[in-house]
């Protein structure tokens, strides 16, 4: 599995999830900002630009590679899916509460190895409180 750090959207497979759901929806605009040019920062770009079309643009991909049996799916899958709703959930887009619940659970059940494992356990169990905690009246 590649990955690069601890939370659950730090994995490649999400990376090129979120990518290719920004292009898609963003087209140019995201090219543009993500761009060697342009020195903002990718947290900035993805908080700018993340909404409901590009969190359904990369569940869409994720069943089109994987098939509509979500209990089907592998732990990376699972993994994946869990990255992009934690991160548009943690950006402020509103995630369907089936959604959250889903990720929440498959994340309390993740069984993969990661280098820090106990950094990663942390981050996860943050990760899980969050989706299960009601959306802040605050969020757009």
């Amino acid at each position: 599995m590649g990955h690069w750090g601890v939370r659950s959207y730090e994995v490649d497979e999400v990376a090129d999830a979120i990518d290719s759901a920004f292009e898609r929806i963003h087209g140019r605009a995201y090219d543009d900002l993500m761009s060697d040019r342009d020195p903002t920062p990718a947290e900035q770009i993805h908080r700018q630009l993340a909404n409901a079309d590009t969190l359904r643009v990369a569940l869409e991909a994720f069943r089109e590679e994987h098939g509509d049996d979500l209990d089907s799916w592998d732990e990376l899958a699972r993994l994946a899916l869990c990255g992009v709703v934690v991160l548009h959930a943690e950006l402020g887009v509103p995630v369907p509460g089936d959604l959250r619940d889903r990720a929440a659970s498959w994340l309390e059940h993740e069984d993969l190895d990661w280098d820090p494992q106990p950094m990663r356990d942390a981050r996860r169990r943050r990760e899980v409180e969050f989706l299960r905690s009601p959306p802040s009246p605050d969020a757009p």
